[in-house]
């Protein structure tokens, strides 16, 4: 397997990954994911939210893309969160304290296959 560089469009690159397991035709759909404070589940880090995003399915690739302003804000608080998915079931993470603000952020989710 192996990383390329291509042109994509006048004067871009692009890179594009060879190999076994790589999806062809693959479109990511752009959502958001609403990540409330009194709904964190547990005791203690890491605390956990099953969430619903719109698109998501048993083969759905999530991710999380804060905005630069939520990034600086979760760095001072020591905040980080990551999204799993368990067969269609989407559960976001908060690594450090209990998140105590509302969150809106956007989500790629990409379908993939196995």
């Amino acid at each position: 397997m192996g990383i390329k560089a291509v042109m994509s469009g006048p004067g871009g690159l692009q890179a594009k990954v060879n190999g076994p397991g790589t999806a062809k035709n693959t479109k990511a759909k752009l959502s958001q994911v609403n990540l409330l404070a009194d709904a964190w589940e547990g005791i203690e880090s890491p605390y956990s939210q099953v969430v619903t995003i719109e698109g998501a399915n048993a083969y759905s690739k999530v991710d999380l893309q804060p905005s630069v302003e939520q990034l600086a804000l979760w760095h001072q608080k020591d905040l980080a969160f990551v999204a799993e998915n368990e067969d269609g079931v989407v559960t976001v993470y908060a690594i450090g304290d209990k998140p105590a603000n509302d969150y809106v952020v956007q989500v790629t989710v990409t379908e993939v296959s196995v």
